[in-house]
């Protein structure tokens, strides 16, 4: 089956607009989180593996929904009508997104909660 180029270019859209969120919210948390990881691990490899491991967890999130679906395009459509479809396609990203990085959180909160611990002996 051939892909047309509006095809391809709503697939472009849709990941781009996904690798654009993934990277803002990146780094939005960067920061803080080398702060955190700073006072918690004296070691320089801890810090650079979690910070590498949140990069690589948000670009795959942002790439998980559009792998495997169908964008297909249809001419009799208006452009609004794909105009919100990719808007619906960019609420999964979101999703995913939000989800990883719930999980990411909790894991460095119970990280710096069980390193606290251990200091404060």
């Amino acid at each position: 089956m051939e892909m047309t180029w509006m095809e391809f270019a709503s697939y472009a859209v849709f990941l781009g607009m996904g690798l654009v969120v993934a990277l803002i919210v990146f780094l939005l948390v960067v920061g803080p989180m080398r702060k955190l990881l700073k006072a918690n691990s004296r070691t320089k490899q801890a810090r650079s593996f979690f910070i590498r491991t949140l990069f690589i967890i948000l670009i795959l999130a942002a790439i998980t929904p559009i792998v495997g679906k169908n964008l297909g395009y249809c001419e009799d459509k208006a452009f609004m009508e794909h105009v919100w479809r990719a808007a619906g396609d960019l609420e999964d990203s979101l999703i995913y997104i939000g989800l990883y990085l719930f999980g990411f959180v909790v894991l460095m909160t119970v990280m710096a909660a069980a390193l606290g611990r251990i200091r404060d002996e």
